[in-house]
């Protein structure tokens, strides 16, 4: 932010700290080119400094998430070594007794049976199930091709959508006209 963007929110400050919020709306009113000149230079002055603001959080979120993985990093480094040393000493056990398992007051150690992994070769499964004719087993998805549709159709003043081949409404699709939106850009 340059020198004459803090001067103008300097003076937007003065101005909001002498009078109250309703004095504000009433006082100062868009009228001229001046005017609307003077309004987009304190919306600059305002995005530059939303700007600064940005840069310095991202620099310091920065600094944060670089510390943050540093130290989980290390973290996470001690707890493999633990739960490998933990691992050995279970698995030793589990050797001379099968049924074994262990609780102290600050955790549980013990085995969990699991789910057999299945690992798919989509393409190569796919082809092999069609050939079979095993359709039972291929998922056909459909969506609605709008980019299609709004090349085809013709939207009525009531908002209702007809097909101009056919000359039949379609049901579920209805068009709401949006009024203009205000554009403001302020030049950096």
């Amino acid at each position: 932010m340059n020198a004459l963007e803090q001067m103008e929110l300097d003076e937007l400050q003065e101005l909001v700290f002498q009078l109250s919020e309703a004095e504000v709306k009433q006082r100062f009113r868009i009228d001229s080119l001046d005017s609307l000149n003077w309004a987009l230079r304190k919306l600059a002055a305002l995005e530059a400094k939303r700007k600064e603001n940005e840069a310095l959080a991202k620099k310091e979120y920065e600094r944060i998430k670089s510390w943050e993985e540093k130290t989980t990093r290390d973290i996470d480094e001690h707890k493999q070594f633990f739960t490998a040393l933990i691992e050995e000493y279970a698995r030793s056990q589990r050797a001379a007794d099968p049924k074994w398992k262990a609780s102290t007051p600050y955790g549980k150690v013990g085995f969990r049976k699991q789910q057999p992994k299945w690992t798919y070769d989509e393409q190569k499964a796919l082809e092999s199930v069609e050939t079979a004719g095993l359709d039972k087993f291929v998922r056909v998805k459909k969506e609605l091709d709008k980019t299609a549709l709004k090349a085809s159709v013709k939207v009525l003043e009531d908002g209702r959508v007809l097909d101009t081949e056919t000359g039949l409404f379609i049901d579920g699709i209805t068009v709401a006209e949006q009024p203009e939106a205000l554009k403001v850009e302020v030049v950096e």
